[in-house]
C-alpha cells in the first residue's frame, strides 16, 4: 500500500486546521517546508508546534540542510522533536540546490561545492548517528570534529528517526546506501524514472538494503480538467493537474514505475501557487482522499 504524506507551507494561523485535517483524514505524514527566503515558518520550531497539534501522524522537515547547521545541533534537535512526538519524526536531509544557492546569497551561508556539500553531509550523518546511539562520540572529519561529546538527549525510536536522503545524484545514492531508510527522487522531473530506480535497487542491494522505500515530490492542483495554469512556473517539475480521474491515473503511473510513498504539495488554485492557502488545500486534501487514493492498484 502506498503511503501518502503532505508537504505544506502554511502560515501560523492554518497550521493547526491544516495538520488536524490530515491526521483525521489519515495521511501517512507531514513535512514542513524548510526555507530562509520564503513565508514560510522557521521549519524545526514549526514541527514542534505541529506535534503539539497532533496525536500519531508522522511529521518531518520536507528536506532539512546540514550545509547550514551543525550536526551536533541538528542531532539534539531532532532527538528532543522525537521526544515531544513521542517517536513520529522522520529526519529528512538533502544537498540543496538552486534555492538553499539563492538562500546562501541573501543570508550569508558559504554555498560549497557539490563535493564539498557532498562530504559535509557524510560527516554530518556520522556524527548524527553517532550521538543518537552512543553514549560519547569523537570525530575528526574535514569538516567538524568532536572531543568526547556526550549524548545528553536522545531519541525515543530504536537507533534514531528514519533517515531519508533526498537526490538523485551519484554521490548521494552513495549517501543512501550508507545511511538512509527512504529514498526521496525529490520534484524535479527524470527522464527515465525505471534506470533511476534500477541504480537505486542496485546501490541499496550493495549495502544489504533491498526494501527501501522510494517517495517522490508532487505538485498537486485539482481542476475541473487538466489546462496549462502553472504550467510555466512547473515547467521541469512534477506537475499533476487535472480532474480526480486524471490525477489518479498520473499516480498509479509512477506506482507501477515503483514508488511507494509519495510527498504532495497541494498548490494553490488562486495566485501565488507557492503560497498555501488554508481553504484550497483542506479542500484539495479531502478530494484527494475520498476520489483519488481509493482508485490506485498498489
Amino acid at each position: 500500500m502506498a503511503k501518502f504524506c503532505l508537504e505544506i507551507g502554511v502560515p501560523l494561523e492554518s497550521l493547526k486546521t491544516v495538520v488536524t485535517k490530515a491526521e483525521e483524514l489519515k495521511f501517512n505524514g507531514i513535512f514542513y517546508g524548510d526555507s530562509l527566503g520564503s513565508y514560510q515558518l522557521e521549519c524545526w520550531s514549526t514541527l514542534a508546534i505541529i506535534s503539539s497539534y497532533t496525536k500519531s501522524i508522522r511529521l518531518g522537515p520536507a528536506v532539512t540542510f546540514p550545509l547550514i547547521r551543525h550536526p551536533s545541533i541538528l542531532a539534539r534537535t531532532a532527538a528532543t522533536i522525537d521526544q515531544f512526538s513521542n517517536g513520529r519524526l522522520e529526519f529528512r536531509v538533502g544537498l540543496g540546490g538552486k534555492t538553499m544557492k539563492n538562500d546562501s546569497e541573501k543570508y550569508g551561508f558559504n554555498f560549497r561545492t557539490y563535493n564539498e556539500r557532498i562530504k559535509i553531509l557524510d560527516e554530518s550523518l556520522q556524527i548524527i548517528e553517532s550521538l543518537w546511539k552512543n553514549d560519547e562520540t569523537n570525530f575528526d572529519g574535514e569538516y567538524f570534529k568532536l572531543n568526547s561529546a556526550r549524548r545528553e538527549v536522545a531519541p525515543i525510536q530504536n537507533n534514531g528517526p528514519p533517515i531519508t536522503i533526498a537526490g538523485k545524484s551519484p554521490g548521494i545514492l552513495e549517501l543512501l546506501g550508507k545511511y538512509g531508510d527512504v529514498w526521496e527522487a525529490g520534484g524535479k522531473k527524470d527522464s527515465n524514472y525505471p534506470l533511476l530506480i534500477e541504480k537505486v535497487d542496485s546501490i541499496c542491494s550493495k549495502y544489504n538494503k533491498p526494501k527501501i522505500e522510494k517517495s517522490i515530490e508532487l505538485f498537486v492542483l485539482f481542476e475541473k480538467e487538466e489546462s496549462n495554469v502553472h504550467n510555466d512556473v512547473f515547467d521541469g517539475w512534477n506537475f499533476v493537474n487535472g480532474n480526480a480521474e486524471g490525477i489518479s491515473k498520473k499516480i498509479q503511473e509512477f506506482i507501477d514505475v515503483g514508488f511507494n510513498r509519495f510527498a504532495v504539495y497541494f498548490v494553490n488554485n488562486d495566485g501565488n501557487p507557492f503560497r498555501q492557502n488554508e481553504k484550497s488545500i483542506v479542500e484539495q486534501m479531502e478530494l484527494f482522499k475520498d476520489l483519488v487514493i481509493p482508485n490506485l492498484e498498489n
